[in-house]
């Protein structure tokens, strides 16, 4: 009796250890430029008992180190950061840390940012106008394996596989991923020197994008930018 007392014990024990190491905890990295986007996101997704925020980033830069240095599981980025936009660092991300799974959350839902983070081969895209669950739901698909795209982006995608344009339709896709970025603020209405400020960049940096975005994009003015940003949905009417 005392050894089946004893086998028994020790079954459990080792079947309270396989658990524990089956049990795997998702690490997540948090990168957005505002402090209070990166604390609400913090605690909702440690409010899911196998999530763990493992590090936090306010700009593309950050994101490089801060991935560098705890290797998650996941990053969850905002497309407009200083320094280094969510774009770029996406296309970094895929070329020195292959196996770093990648959500974009953000508000653009604009047909050219989703293009773009398609052709990067995104993880996820969740926008942050949706319901805070969807983020968490975005990091589980992702997690088995598959991939989540809020319903307005899931459309777009569609949209696009139905009606794809060509790159010589679309000078869009000849412009790099900052140079995206300074045209969606330009035709935000931020001056060079706000686009600077906000990007962490210099005021002839700024002005250099600009000069090759009217290049490529065929413009001779500065407004004519922001007319190209609304009829491609850069910016609402």
């Amino acid at each position: 009796m005392s050894r089946i007392r004893s086998a028994a014990k020790k079954s459990t024990i080792e079947s309270d250890s396989d658990e524990r190491y089956a049990y795997h905890m998702i690490s997540i990295v948090v990168a957005d430029d505002h402090g209070i986007v990166r604390e609400g996101l913090r605690r909702l997704l440690e409010s899911e008992t196998d999530f763990k925020v493992c590090g936090e980033a306010s700009d593309g830069q950050d994101v490089l180190d801060e991935v560098q240095r705890s290797n998650p599981d996941i990053v969850v980025l905002d497309i407009t950061m200083p320094k280094m936009g969510g774009l770029e660092t996406l296309e970094r991300l895929r070329s020195e840390h292959k196996d770093t799974r990648v959500i974009l959350f953000s508000v653009h839902n604009d047909p050219p940012f989703i293009q773009s983070a398609v052709g990067l081969r995104v993880d996820g895209y969740v926008l942050k106008n949706g319901p805070a669950s969807e983020i968490v739901t975005a990091v589980r698909e992702v997690m088995k394996g598959g991939s989540y795209f809020s319903p307005a982006v899931a459309r777009e995608i569609v949209e696009q596989v139905r009606s794809p344009k060509t790159d010589s339709q679309d000078p869009f896709k000849l412009l790099s991923a900052r140079e995206r970025e300074v045209l969606h603020l330009i035709a935000e209405g931020f001056t060079a020197k706000e686009v600077s400020t906000k990007l962490s960049i210099s005021t002839k940096t700024v002005e250099a994008h600009r000069t090759s975005l009217m290049r490529k994009l065929g413009v001779r003015k500065a407004t004519e930018l922001v007319r190209y940003a609304l009829r491609h949905g850069l910016i609402e009417p």
